[in-house]
């Protein structure tokens, strides 16, 4: 047998040294803080990408300016949940993308957009304008300044169109932003109400936007007056005779503005134009005639011929719509001045008339008196063939 023979017989009987045999180790399991973190920090991640979205508008960020804090504490959220569902991994990458997700709103109205948002409406100090003011978002490659279509409606019906210039030349800690003035006068059409709303309306190149102008301003016209007299009483050495009381005078009130319930006064009108009358009469003769009383923006003056009309000057509308028709004499009972009776052309006993008037002229109304009257009796009772002391007094009826 051959040297080759025997080598390999020897070969093949030969047991085999032991094997080295490569397991895989298994995986370690991956441990986390909270169950199914990955998906949940992915999707509070997409929460505050969109809430970021939603502040990015400039409606919203003037009206909830620390409403950023939500979208931020999301982020922070979706952030550890993210980076420990992934075993606590690519700390840099997650960062970068969450930050640039978040910051993506601004970088594309900054870049590719412009939009205008009116956020403001403002009634200057005379009440004859209301100043917009208009945000600009967006715009790196160009802004909204030119010329602005601007049209109001009032109940859904057109009142009002004009071109006018817009500028977004103005900044603030919340962004760029214009102004437009709206003269009211030109179109003011009726009291705002829920029903008959001011809605403006602003157009510029592509960007459009519309608001719902505050109704407390475009509250203007009167619909209704009250009014009422109150006798002011003296005592002994006050009357003249043989009376224990006697009425020495009348302090005249008003009350001017918006009809509200029965039994309650006009709801107040701070904006209101309007000229106020008031006469006591009797039999027809006039007993006091009150100077006319003009009110604009709350501001009420008349002559207060040297004081015998009181101060000539009064604010109404601020804390309701009374307006006090002072007289020359103060009086703590009835808390006014009144006007003494001996100043009245007429003062006899018997039945008077208060009426007001309250008239607009356009466009606040169209002259249409709004009348209020009530009565009184002046009478005089009491005493007797025995000479006694008698008593006068001042009530109201409902008719003379």
């Amino acid at each position: 047998m051959s040297d080759g023979g025997l080598l390999k017989k020897a070969m093949d009987v030969q047991q085999p040294a032991d094997e080295i045999v490569a397991v895989a180790a298994p995986e370690a399991e991956k441990k986390t803080l909270v169950p199914n973190s990955l998906y949940i920090g992915i999707g509070l991640a997409v929460v505050s990408i969109v809430s970021m979205w939603l502040y990015s508008l400039p409606s919203i960020q003037s009206e909830y300016a620390l409403a950023i804090i939500v979208p931020i504490l999301l982020a922070g959220a979706g952030w550890f949940l993210i980076w420990d569902g992934v075993n606590r991994k690519f700390t840099e990458v997650i960062s970068v993308t969450i930050l640039l997700l978040l910051a993506s709103p601004f970088i594309s109205s900054s870049l590719f957009s412009s939009s205008l948002t009116i956020t403001d409406s403002d009634l200057s100090s005379d009440a004859e304008t209301i100043t917009l003011t208009i945000r600009e978002s967006g715009g790196f490659f160009g802004g909204s300044s030119g010329d602005a279509d601007v049209s109001i409606t009032y109940g859904g019906e057109t009142v009002w169109e004009s071109v006018m210039p817009l500028s977004i030349n103005l900044n603030d800690a919340n962004g760029k932003y214009g102004r437009l003035v709206l003269p009211i006068d030109e179109f003011y059409s009726g009291n705002a109400a829920t029903d008959s709303r001011y809605i403006v309306t602003v157009d510029s190149g592509s960007s459009s936007d519309s608001f719902i102008l505050n109704s407390g301003h475009l509250e203007r016209t009167v619909d209704t007056t009250q009014n009422l007299a109150v006798g002011a009483m003296g005592q002994g050495n006050d009357c003249s005779g043989n009376k224990d009381s006697c009425v020495i005078g009348v302090g005249l009130k008003a009350w001017v503005g918006l009809q509200t319930n029965v039994g309650n006064p006009p709801a107040p009108l701070p904006h209101a134009n309007f000229e106020l009358t008031a006469t006591l009469s009797k039999d027809g003769v006039t007993a006091i005639s009150y100077p006319t009383v003009t009110v604009i923006n709350g501001d009420a003056t008349w002559d207060s011929m040297n004081g015998e009309y009181g101060s000539g000057s009064a604010v109404v509308g601020d804390f309701g719509s009374e307006i006090v028709l002072d007289g020359s004499v103060e009086d703590i009972a009835i808390n006014m001045q009144f006007i003494p009776r001996d100043d009245w052309e007429e003062s006899d006993f018997g039945c008077y008339e208060f009426t007001v008037s309250a008239t607009q002229g356009p466009p606040w109304g169209d002259r249409t008196a709004h009348v209020s009257t009530t009565y009184y009796e002046l009478a005089e009772f009491g005493g007797g063939d025995d000479g006694s002391d008698t008593d006068e007094s001042w009530t109201q009826v409902s008719s003379c």
